[in-house]
């Protein structure tokens, strides 16, 4: 298994399929951040004058509050996707006021569930949910109630700010420790996670792959909680054949994190990774920016070297 010919060729695809602006879009021409922020992660390790214009261009995307919209020219009040510019700003080491800001819009942004008056009316009369509305996280979009993936990719950038030191505050760690008793709260009864709640109108939701590695690696401090434990087995015990090389790239990124303290995530990362590789022979067939990019760093995972490794001491 040759994992450095297969980064390579995922490499020289998403390179080629950098935009004249410096960015990359899903399939359409659009200026992205998502995937632009994906490439830009997949290619921090190999310095180059398009790697310099793709960071440029992502500067140029924020807005003034600080944040990131989806797509270039949309939401001035930002998104999630916030969360994943810091993520890259941070990785490649431009510590900047640009990154700075984009904390601070972190700390700032909440699911609508923190304000008191939608407390009171979720507990109050709101029973299609089960969840607790003082366990609340990051939205997709401003003014909704907390999701699953934002709220992961916001802990993991703000514990990687933290832990490269810059931002200590004790805000910063109170927002961490209630965004991660969120993620456990809104875990599903049998383990893993949905993309919002784990129980709605009074039925069991089935877990998601993508939105179950992704919490889970931002809850590796957590690794100890017989939930999070729950969640591992569930993963692994359902990675295996999995046909979307999306997926099962964000589910390698998580066994591969794991795998010190999880036998079984240590044993079937080989398998797991070589399935992916498979998936992804053809790199020059496969369109989406954000499976090429998230399918190179899952194979860089397993040699070691994770992205979204988040040092928990």
């Amino acid at each position: 298994m040759d994992i450095g010919l297969a980064v390579s060729a995922l490499h020289g695809t998403l390179i080629a399929n950098q935009k004249a602006s410096g960015t990359w879009g899903y399939r359409g021409s659009q200026d992205s951040v998502e995937p632009t922020c994906f490439a830009i992660l997949a290619l921090r390790q190999h310095p180059s004058i398009k790697l310099a214009r793709a960071t440029k261009a992502l500067l140029g995307l924020q807005n003034s509050d600080g944040s990131w919209p989806a797509f270039a020219g949309d939401e001035p009040e930002g998104c999630w996707a916030t969360a994943l510019a810091v993520l890259s700003l941070v990785e490649t080491g431009h510590a900047t006021k640009h990154m700075a800001s984009g904390v601070q819009w972190l700390l700032n942004a909440r699911g609508r569930e923190a304000n008191w008056l939608w407390r009171w009316k979720l507990r109050a009369f709101d029973n299609k949910v089960q969840f607790d509305p003082a366990k609340f996280g990051w939205s997709w979009v401003s003014g909704t109630t907390s999701w699953v993936i934002p709220t992961a990719f916001a802990l993991i950038a703000l514990q990687q700010a933290r832990q490269r030191g810059y931002d200590s505050s004790a805000r910063l760690t109170e927002r961490v420790d209630i965004g991660a008793s969120m993620l456990l709260d809104r875990m599903c009864p049998g383990g893993g996670w949905n993309s919002g709640n784990g129980v709605a109108f009074g039925v069991a939701l089935a877990p998601h792959i993508d939105a179950t590695s992704i919490a889970l690696l931002a809850l590796i401090g957590h690794q100890k909680e017989q939930a999070v434990q729950r969640s591992l087995h569930w993963l692994v015990t359902r990675l295996a054949g999995c046909p979307s090389p999306y997926s099962l790239a964000w589910g390698v990124l998580a066994i591969a994190e794991y795998r010190r303290i999880s036998p079984e995530a240590r044993e079937s990362l080989r398998d797991r990774a070589e399935e992916l590789m498979r998936l992804t022979e053809d790199a020059a067939s496969i369109e989406d920016s954000c499976t090429l990019a998230v399918s190179a760093l899952a194979l860089e995972a397993v040699n070691g070297d994770s992205v979204f490794e988040v040092r928990t001491a």
